[in-house]
């Protein structure tokens, strides 16, 4: 698996999940003509959920593209922005559409959930997704000893 998320060409997952969202966001009736919502405002959740996926998989993508480096601040800034303003272009579209609507609570909802993934990203998991991927592919270096060697 971890062969197969290194082939993937840095920017192919942000394409596509952004298609998917712009989908999700733009099309009159995504799911058909059923509604399984189970409580009132239940679309906020989607919402929540739908740019924190767009968010993570934007910044994931973009620690993909610097390895072995670190990332940068401006740069995992530039990517939440991205997604809030993508969330905002979202929300004004739907207006256009003339089938969906505006709603300030779900552009609330875009930004909560992409400001939710940079911190859980930044401050848990960018520490074990670089691992993850760059286990294995550095190499030992000869002036340092392993744990196991004892000095003569």
């Amino acid at each position: 698996m971890r062969k197969f998320i290194k082939n993937i060409p840095a920017g192919i997952a942000s394409v596509a999940i952004t298609l998917l969202v712009a989908y999700l966001s733009l099309s009159p009736r995504p799911f058909g003509e059923s509604h399984f919502f189970f409580f009132e405002n239940a679309d906020k959740v989607v919402h929540f959920l739908m740019y924190f996926g767009l968010a993570s998989v934007y910044y994931l993508d973009y620690a993909k593209s610097r390895l072995p480096h670190h990332t940068h601040l401006e740069g995992e800034a530039s990517i939440i922005a991205t997604a809030i303003v993508l969330g905002g272009f979202m929300e004004i579209a739907q207006e256009l559409t003339g089938v969906r609507t505006m709603d300030l609570w779900d552009f609330i909802a875009n930004t909560a959930g992409a400001l939710a993934a940079f911190a859980f990203i930044k401050l848990y998991f960018m520490h074990q997704f670089r691992r993850y991927l760059l286990k294995g592919s550095r190499r030992k270096s000869s002036s340092h000893r392993s744990r196991n060697e004892k000095s003569i």
